[in-house]
């Protein structure tokens, strides 16, 4: 720096600076603001498979449930909830019914 202020080439130098960072700062932000959107359907995605044990099925969203029988009196049951932008998830239930049960619903 002279008597006078910065020169030319310094100040171009310090703008390049800046715009570079400016431009990584925004690519960052960006890249967050995915990955919180991303995070944010999986949640719903595990919200929603949840409920679909229960036989909600969210408009919008592919749904599936399906019922695998196990020996004795257990169910395995598998929900897959697929979110309008592609986020999976996939829970699985195992569901036994004990002798009580199966003798009070007549199953026996």
């Amino acid at each position: 720096m002279g008597a006078q202020g910065f020169s030319l080439p310094e100040t171009l130098v310090a703008l390049l600076l800046f715009s570079i960072s400016s431009l990584a700062l925004i690519q960052y932000q960006l890249a967050l603001g995915r990955g919180f959107q991303l995070q944010q359907q999986q949640r719903e995605a595990v919200r929603l498979a949840r409920q679909r044990f229960e036989g909600y099925q969210a408009p919008g969203w592919q749904t599936t449930l399906e019922q695998q029988t196990l020996t004795g009196s257990c169910l395995l049951l598998t929900s897959r909830v697929i979110s309008p932008v592609g986020a999976k998830a996939a829970l699985s239930q195992l569901r036994c019914i004990n002798e009580d049960e199966q003798e009070s619903a007549g199953v026996l």
